[in-house]
């Protein structure tokens, strides 16, 4: 698996950024896989949090998120996916994007509290 984040074509993103950059916004949050890493995008960003979940926290939530209505087979299926390629990504975060993050919350809080630590730290640079 290719860990390079500037092999994404991340142009028609690029563009939505920019045009919200034009709207009196005070901040713009964005759930972004490379931190600092796409050369393109780093520009943009102003600060890097990276949650730091155990997989097997983010799996059972993914699951719990997005199969609620779904059948065996399907979380099945989805489980494979994981285990073949997903887990990869997920590990090659830790290796690559944790370490370039400004700020790494512990993603077994409670999520108040990793909004709240969020929000503190985003005060703290203003």
């Amino acid at each position: 698996m290719d860990s390079n984040p500037n092999i994404w074509d991340l142009n028609p993103f690029i563009n939505d950024l920019e045009a919200l950059l034009e709207k009196p916004l005070n901040y713009i949050i964005l759930n972004f896989p490379f931190a600092y890493l796409h050369i393109k995008t780093s520009k943009y960003i102003d600060l890097t949090v990276y949650i730091d979940t155990p997989l097997d926290i983010a799996l059972l939530r993914k699951i719990k998120r997005d199969f609620k209505n779904s059948t065996v087979e399907e979380i099945i299926s989805d489980l494979d996916h994981y285990q073949e390629i997903a887990r990869l990504g997920y590990l090659n975060m830790l290796r690559t994007i944790k370490p370039n993050s400004d700020l790494i919350v512990d993603g077994t809080l409670p999520i108040s509290k990793i909004t709240e630590i969020i929000i503190q730290t985003i005060r703290e640079i203003e």
